[in-house]
């Protein structure tokens, strides 16, 4: 699991002094026209809004751009573009934050302005990776890297090396990682800068971690907190508390990992970071799950799955899922074990289409870096001999002097050529890491689709053989009345064609439920809850029923209370009260009794389909909500079954966020139960 969190060094809008400042600068547009002055103070109250109400802020910023846009100010649009596309990189909007980042650069570049247009490359590539686009990422670090190398600005240069590194980790590339955080930490060293010294920090004890090294790793997370520590950085503190609870997952010390996850979680919420939030929460539903502590974990995890919802974090939601289906399924709730499973594999499924869209971009960014290795051989050529022609005609001083520069030029050129080839191997070894580890995970869904087609198959098999014995009854006794009806007499015949309609009904209502089952696993059965009325309804299925009941001569009691509303899929709630009831007909013998009730708890009403028929054994009743096992016993009529409806019942109960389960004693009755949410 991916559970750790990386750090690059991100803009930001200082926190300014709030109040009369804003209401004296809303005084001066009053007075204001469309001019360079009012684009600068649109853009001031847009940056003292930034960090207290985003509305208002991009409010402003649009104005700002609006009015730069019409008196053609071109260093004021370039500067009101980064504004809002910084708004949406602070508020998780990684698509529109491209999108003006992008708007921003081409005016930047047109002013000259180098420093900040490498800035904003590396913005968007940082921007392209969280949005599982490590091909752009690439393509953008470059574009980055090269300008700020053209400066000689190093802070720029370890940026993107952090770039780098972070985009080697997220493929579990931790070996080129370590290379690209070793890089950056130098640089931030050697320029004295303590904020880059500890993001370096961090992420070389998540790429330390990762290969393995726990100890190494909480090592360098300790470091990081003592600098953070200097400077007041409260968030990098809490990334590292949760990074350092992971190492204790790792080493099995689960009480040091939950002390320092309890603090993470603390600063998370405290500064509102829903992506920390998210993490953290996976991280302690690991501990519980480890911990056999199935039902903690669950809430965490759901919890943590909520989240990363709200903010598109696939990853979490992937993690999320394989969690809550382990947990479910080490409770003995298959259903919902088959379900997280399936949102899993969803999950898992999108993620690799992303991924092999961007291998494309990747091969093309590679082919980009191969022609700039080709152009710096060219010039190599042209100025070996410029500098032979050069030599010739000067005399042996300058001979000297131009053989000196030349060796150094070579020098110089063959440290670029190996650095830039060294970059080649690194992406290249990149790709063959990413076709390897998309192979295996071939291999894995390959192994999981043969599980469920092996589940799908023996169920099928099963309801072959179901059907095969009602067909076989209605041809048989057509093809007696057919070619021997006048041999028999009319109680004859009218027996022969009750056995008939029993196994039509039969054939009738297992193909219904298949039909019902099978669009539900399609995901073609539309979920649509509203207000029901429960006792109408109860009344209206008990109508459906009434000749099963009355052929056995049994009561139905619906004790269901009157004015209780539940909140209810008219269809699958049918289905669900069809099963059951007609179940319990069935296990009834001649002349019994079978009563519905109800009972409310809190939001949610019970249910409670009780007979005084033959009952069950234990042992079947652990197996009767299962495709894998199974167990269909004859009526008190010799009626037949195929087990699919109790499937069915389980999975529609739960769609609704309920239970349903049974209590049963042989020859004594059972009771099967399930609750619904109570309308609103």
């Amino acid at each position: 699991m991916r559970k750790k969190i990386l750090f690059l060094i991100y803009v930001g809008f200082p926190i300014v002094i709030f109040g009369q400042e804003v209401n004296d600068l809303i005084k001066e547009l009053q007075f204001k026209l469309a001019d360079t002055v009012s684009v600068s103070t649109n853009l001031k109250i847009g940056n003292l809004y930034s960090n207290m109400d985003s509305d208002s802020a991009i409010y402003y910023y649009n104005i700002a751009l609006e009015l730069a846009t019409k008196i053609n100010s071109e260093p004021q649009m370039a500067e009101s573009l980064y504004k809002i596309a910084v708004y949406y990189n602070n508020t998780s909007n990684k698509k529109n934050a491209i999108k003006n980042y992008l708007k921003a650069v081409v005016v930047f570049e047109k002013l000259d302005s180098v420093k900040k247009a490498a800035k904003i490359y590396n913005y968007i590539g940082s921007n392209y990776l969280k949005l599982y686009a490590e091909g752009k990422a690439i393509e953008y670090y470059l574009k980055s890297l090269k300008l700020f190398e053209d400066i000689g600005d190093g802070k720029g240069m370890a940026l993107n090396y952090l770039g780098f590194g972070n985009l080697f980790y997220s493929k579990e590339n931790y070996k080129l990682a370590k290379i690209y955080f070793y890089d950056a930490l130098e640089i931030y060293k050697e320029l004295d800068d303590k904020e880059g010294i500890a993001v370096s920090y961090t992420n070389l004890g998540n790429a330390m971690a990762e290969d393995g090294d726990n100890f190494k790793g909480l090592e360098y997370y300790k470091k990081s907190i003592e600098i953070e520590k200097e400077l007041n950085d409260e968030y990098g503190i809490g990334v590292n508390y949760n990074n350092i609870g992971d190492c204790y997952i790792k080493l099995k010390q689960f009480d040091d990992a939950l002390n320092n996850f309890s603090k993470a979680l603390e600063v998370a919420k405290k500064m509102n970071k829903p992506e920390l939030i998210s993490v953290v929460l996976l991280n302690i539903s690991d501990v519980k799950f480890q911990t056999k502590k199935y039902k903690s974990g669950i809430y965490y995890a759901k919890n943590s799955l909520k989240t990363a919802k709200e903010i598109g974090n696939l990853v979490y939601q992937g993690e999320n899922f394989s969690g809550l289906s382990n947990a479910y399924e080490s409770l003995g709730n298959y259903s919902q074990a088959l379900n997280y499973s399936k949102q899993y594999v969803k999950i898992k499924d999108s993620l690799l289409k992303i991924d092999n869209t961007n291998k494309i971009k990747l091969f093309q960014a590679l082919s980009d870096l191969e022609k700039t290795n080709y152009t710096i051989n060219d010039l190599s050529i042209k100025n070996k001999i410029t500098e032979s022609k050069y030599e010739t005609g000067k005399k042996f001083t300058y001979f000297l002097i131009g053989a000196m520069l030349v060796f150094g030029f070579f020098v110089i050129l063959l440290i670029q050529q190996q650095t830039a080839k060294r970059k080649a191997y690194n992406l290249l070894e990149y790709k063959n890491h990413q076709i390897n580890k998309m192979n295996d995970e071939i291999e894995t869904q390959r192994d999981y689709l043969k599980q469920l087609n092996s589940t799908k198959d023996k169920f099928f098999s099963i309801i072959a053989h179901d059907l095969k014995n009602p067909f076989n009854s209605i041809q048989g006794f057509t093809e007696l009345m057919i070619e021997n009806g006048h041999e028999y007499d009319e109680k004859k015949r009218l027996k022969f064609l009750k056995i008939i309609k029993g196994s039509t009904f039969k054939a009738s209502s297992l193909l219904n439920n298949l039909l019902i089952w099978a669009n539900s696993q399609s995901g073609n059965l539309e979920f649509k809850p509203e207000e029901v009325e429960l006792i109408q309804k109860v009344s209206d299925v008990i109508s459906l029923l009434e000749i099963q009941a009355i052929n056995k001569d049994i009561q139905i009691l619906n004790n269901i209370s009157n004015n209780l509303f539940v909140d209810a899929d008219q269809n699958m709630l049918a289905v669900i009260l069809r099963n059951l009831i007609s179940n319990a007909i069935k296990f009834t013998e001649m002349k019994g009794e079978i009563q519905i009730t109800s009972k409310v708890s809190s939001n949610f009403v019970e249910i409670t389909v009780k007979d005084n028929g033959v009952g069950i054994a234990q042992d079947d009743v652990d197996n009767l909500f299962s495709i894998e096992v199974k167990k269909s016993n004859i009526g008190t009529a010799n009626e037949q079954g195929s087990g699919l409806g109790l499937i069915l019942c389980k999975d529609f109960v739960e769609k609704h966020g309920g239970n349903l389960w049974v209590e049963s004693s042989l020859n004594k009755g059972s009771e099967f139960k399930f609750t619904l949410p109570v309308a609103v």
